[in-house]
């Protein structure tokens, strides 16, 4: 049987309605290539010169793709229906002009700014806000932790919602939930109602940025999805720098301190709400089964509440990690998502209904999905522990001004800025896994830099390096792997296998800080056993805080370099044998059931090189 395939813009497909996994995965950015078979003959379909989009409103089902089909490159076809009993739709391909996803690009980094400003600009009005509800030191943290609480724990069944309900529905109901509540915590009289106000508004960024990538993924392809991700990473460093500048100037200058710059971010919110609403389009579910795996959702949704509560209130309970609640809740929080992928298991051999997460997604690429998935939750580790431990060594130890601590902490995000901009630039150049270990290499450095700075080195010395290069490396890490977990997706879970790895990278912030906590505690006590000072001892803590943050990097590094050997540039088109052969390397592609022998197929494959 004979082999054509038709270029539709930047993919490669048959003419049959049934695609390759990879067309349909995500991974259709111009140049790259994915097998497929037919059995007649289709002429060639124009596509459109500015977003490389076919100019045709919709693609062919791939209602008959199996997750084992994306687990290898390159990628067999079969045609027999997915294990979990998962169709996904026809997908509404939108024809943009190029002003248009400029705007829709634009748009979605300030939703990523906004996210974000709110917890910088309120970090440095803590003491002001203590003041003025009167909270205990005690329950200080949790201003910052019911945020993180509730972002982190609601990623994953907010990725699923978006995928089955519509994106822009998601993203729309998210930023306007998250700016009503800021707003409405600018007006809180006592802490429990300041906390309570961040959980919620927590909720909304949940709601708003699995969409939010999962509009990405779909919206654009090629260098444009590139650019797309890499402007919205910067827009998180953007929002952290705007945070820091809107909380010092409203904090010290403006009537109403903080209570005046929620306000204003508030407002900013439903400005970009609107926005979005204007220039985004309308899209439909991702899949034809539009039920949500309730119980799975419940599952993973208890058991992150669990581990994050308990990561945050460990240290500042009676008996620290100790305390007979922190260990039940421990014990609880593991079992929790223990079972929950024991249910997802049980959902895909069963198949009535799609699972909320595809397991398929931890061994994709031969397993190089889940070692970016580890390597993202390293990288995050790190970086928030370095952020974490920068600001007591400049406050504790150097004995630095709040103010004086914002602007030092500045450059890390700038230099996030660029490096975001640096990736989009690079990313279709340079092999992807050279970015992620020398961010990786940057991150490490930059922690080192800090775990040797003492009492009175001088900022330009050591800190401002480490700074800098902490920063970038988090930054340098990011965008490429926002950018291979949208490849290796397919259309209906975009925003599920986002909202994956954010999770993942959350819980690596959370863990990081936890672990460091106990660490630092331990060091510091055997510093004043030796008869050390107070703040010499309480240094010593730090440093140790931040050598921890440079052993994850350390570890990610090593991750990085083994399992994502031979990762090449995405987006870069090869037929080479030798090269196919690495990616399948001890895997054996299935025989087609039209009928091809091998020899066909070897000859009409043509495969994505993502390794």
């Amino acid at each position: 049987m004979r082999s054509d395939t038709t270029h539709y813009g930047d993919m490669t497909t048959g003419s049959t309605s049934t695609l390759s996994p990879a067309a349909r995965s995500g991974q259709n950015v111009p140049g790259q290539n994915v097998m497929a078979t037919t059995s007649q003959e289709v002429k060639r379909t124009p596509s459109n010169p500015i977003t490389d989009r076919p100019l045709i409103a919709r693609q062919p089902s791939i209602s008959s793709i199996k997750d084992k089909d994306i687990s290898t490159i390159p990628l067999p076809v079969d045609e027999a229906p997915p294990q979990d009993g998962t169709t996904t739709a026809d997908e509404e391909v939108p024809k943009l002009s190029k002003s248009r996803q400029i705007v829709i690009a634009i748009t979605l980094t300030l939703l990523s700014m906004m996210t974000v400003s709110g917890m910088q600009a309120l970090n440095i009005g803590i003491p002001t806000i203590q003041k003025d509800l009167g909270m205990k030191d005690t329950d200080l943290p949790w201003i910052a932790s019911a945020y993180a609480l509730t972002n982190g724990c609601l990623l994953l069944l907010s990725g699923r919602l978006a995928d089955v309900y519509g994106r822009k529905l998601l993203l729309s109901t998210g930023m306007l939930w998250y700016s009503l509540w800021t707003l409405v915590g600018g007006f809180m009289q006592n802490g429990i109602g300041m906390v309570v106000s961040r959980a919620l508004a927590g909720c909304g960024a949940a709601l708003a940025t699995p969409s939010a990538t999962g509009i990405i993924a779909h919206t654009y392809t090629g260098r444009a999805r590139q650019l797309a991700f890499a402007c919205f990473g910067a827009g998180a460093a953007i929002g952290g720098a705007l945070g820091l500048i809107i909380g010092g100037i409203f904090v010290s200058f403006v009537p109403h301190s903080w209570r005046s710059a929620l306000w204003f971010l508030g407002g900013l919110g439903f400005a970009a709400s609107i926005a979005a609403h204007l220039v985004i389009p309308w899209d439909s579910s991702h899949t034809d089964k539009k039920s949500i795996d309730w119980p799975g959702a419940m599952l993973v949704t208890s058991g992150l509440i669990l581990l994050q509560y308990v990561i945050s209130a460990g240290e500042t309970a009676p008996q620290g990690w100790k305390t007979s609640y922190i260990i039940t809740f421990i014990v609880l929080g593991v079992a929790l998502i223990i079972a929950f992928f024991l249910w997802e298991r049980r959902v895909q051999r069963i198949g009535s209904k799609p699972p909320l997460m595809r397991l398929q997604l931890w061994t994709r690429a031969n397993g190089r999905l889940a070692a970016v998935y580890f390597i993202g939750f390293s990288a995050w580790m790190s970086f928030s522990t370095a952020l974490y431990w920068g600001t007591l060594l400049f406050q504790e130890v150097q004995g630095i001004s709040p103010i004086a601590t914002t602007l030092r902490f500045l450059p890390s995000e700038i230099s996030g800025v660029i490096c975001n901009v640096l990736v989009g630039i690079l990313i279709h150049r340079v092999p992807a896994q050279w970015i992620v270990c020398t961010g990786l290499l940057a991150c490490g450095i930059g922690c080192m830099l800090f775990a040797i700075t003492g009492r009175n080195t001088n900022y330009w010395t050591f800190p401002f390096q480490g700074m800098w290069l902490t920063a970038a490396g988090a930054d340098l890490v990011f965008a490429p792997a926002m950018i291979f977990v949208s490849l290796l997706s397919l259309p209906d879970e975009h925003s599920v296998a986002g909202a994956l790895l954010m999770t993942i990278m959350r819980l690596g912030a959370s863990f990081g800080l936890a672990i460091s906590s106990v660490v630092a505690d331990v060091t510091s006590k055997k510093a004043y056993a030796r008869g050390l000072e107070r703040v010499d001892g309480y240094l010593k803590g730090v440093q140790a805080g931040f050598w921890l943050a440079a052993a994850a990097c350390w570890v990610g590094l090593i991750v990085g370099v083994i399992a994502l050997r031979g990762l090449g540039v995405l987006g870069k088109k090869t037929e080479k044998k030798e090269e196919i052969e690495l990616a399948t390397k001890g895997k054996k592609v299935e025989e087609q059931k039209d009928g091809t022998d091998g020899k066909d197929r070897d000859r009409n494959r043509v495969t994505e090189e993502l390794v």
